[in-house]
């Protein structure tokens, strides 16, 4: 029995090697990959007969050389498996298709369906539905679904706390209802958490081990990493810095419900103070953000006073575990001349330095992360090891010319 254990990990550690090589150098050789693996030729070519058969890798052509002496190369097939990225929010959902090898190749984004809850899923089932023929696959083909939602995924029960931004999701049973609805296993995330992931993964905090982001916009939220493992806390709330009891009284019924610095300083929470300062009216936070750009001192008042709570955060989020970086993302937090007024406060109240900068990825960070995780899902089901835990290293996502047409259209 143990020669057989150790026999199945030492075949899909050979299988997981030969992968990661494709991953990262494709096209190429059945022998270059045992140079580059140190397997034998032999154990070599049967994973990679192994692989064509699984329809993982497929040839790609052949090396130039003299006449006897060219060589097959290999590179990853698209067939090897499909994997699908969303990100719900309360006004937009956006979604994205990738291969096994996360290339992206199509994506979406469209308004929130208004009745929310089962409503919702099912435009996530439709959208993902077309993308899947966009990219001539059949939707039984995509074998790992992450969907962020902007709410508390508890770890335990996988359901959906606190997301006021999407009606009935919390009564709802997301996993059960996509899994039946796409044929395939669905994984359900925090979106901030996969906001920070994605940054992690393609943005301005890769080779950070040490890092949060905080999104603010509608809402405020935050992911955290440390020591390179996300942190969810006993029952997913980890990171719920709305509620921090910064910029009024947190006891207050409207204001605990919401929590007291998203009350204050969310964009709901910024409009409102700003009327009650005697500004003029507006439809929006970003009106005021103009207008403290065109020097009205009422605006550039309350967006400086959000920036000092914001601030605030910021240094007690540092206070506990010292990151890094600090990611701000959102519509909010990549305001342009806005970070630099939470850079000049949190130096002014916080003992340690960190370093902040605005999301690389925009509002694309969400579905990014969430692409992420299902890419390193499907590998970690098809190679996946006990004895060896650690995740295969991603290639940065490529992006097709279809996907990058969806991208820019949204």
């Amino acid at each position: 029995m143990a020669d057989q254990h150790v026999s199945r990990v030492t075949r899909q550690l050979s299988r997981r090697s030969v992968f990661e090589v494709l991953l990262h150098q494709s096209p190429i050789s059945r022998a270059d990959l045992s140079k580059v693996t140190g397997l034998s030729k032999q154990t070599t070519s049967e994973v990679i007969d192994g692989f064509e058969q699984q329809g993982i890798v497929r040839p790609s052509g052949r090396t130039s050389g003299n006449v006897g002496r060219t060589a097959v190369l290999y590179e990853i097939s698209p067939e090897g498996g499909y994997v699908l990225g969303v990100d719900l929010g309360g006004t937009k959902l956006t979604v994205a298709i990738a291969d096994i090898s996360a290339r992206v190749l199509a994506g979406a984004t469209e308004l929130t369906h208004p009745d929310g809850g089962r409503a919702v899923l099912e435009q996530i089932a439709a959208v993902a539905h077309r993308l899947a023929r966009d990219v001539n696959t059949h939707p039984s083909r995509i074998r790992s679904i992450v969907v962020g939602v902007p709410g508390i995924v508890n770890p335990k029960s996988e359901s959906v706390e606190l997301a006021p931004n999407v009606a009935g999701l919390e009564q709802t049973d997301v996993v059960a209802v996509l899994s039946a609805a796409l044929g395939g296993p669905v994984m359900i995330e925090n979106d901030v958490n996969l906001a920070l992931l994605g940054e992690i993964w393609h943005g301005c905090a890769q080779n950070a081990a040490n890092v949060a982001f905080m999104a603010l916009g509608t809402g405020i939220g935050m992911g955290l990493a440390v020591n390179g493992v996300l942190v969810r806390g006993e029952n997913g709330g980890a990171g719920e810095i709305a509620c921090l009891p910064l910029g009024g009284d947190p006891s207050r019924p409207e204001v605990r419900h919401q929590g007291c610095l998203e009350y204050e300083a969310g964009a709901a929470g910024i409009v409102r103070r700003y009327r009650a300062a005697g500004g003029g009216a507006v439809d929006g936070v970003r009106a005021i953000f103009e207008r403290a750009e065109q020097g009205e001192e009422t605006a550039a008042r309350i967006v400086a006073d959000t920036a000092t709570l914001v601030a605030q955060a910021a240094a007690s989020v540092v206070a506990v575990v010292e990151p890094r970086l600090i990611v701000l993302g959102g519509s909010i937090g990549t305001r342009p001349g806005f970070a630099a007024l939470i850079v000049e406060e949190l130096a002014r109240i916080s003992l340690r330095p960190v370093e902040i900068r605005c999301s690389a990825l925009g509002n694309r960070a969400g579905v990014v992360g969430a692409l992420a995780v299902a890419v390193s899902r499907l590998h970690e089901d098809l190679f996946g090891i006990d004895e060896r835990p650690a995740a295969l290293v991603l290639p940065a996502p490529s992006i097709t010319s279809s996907e990058a047409g969806a991208r820019s259209s949204s």
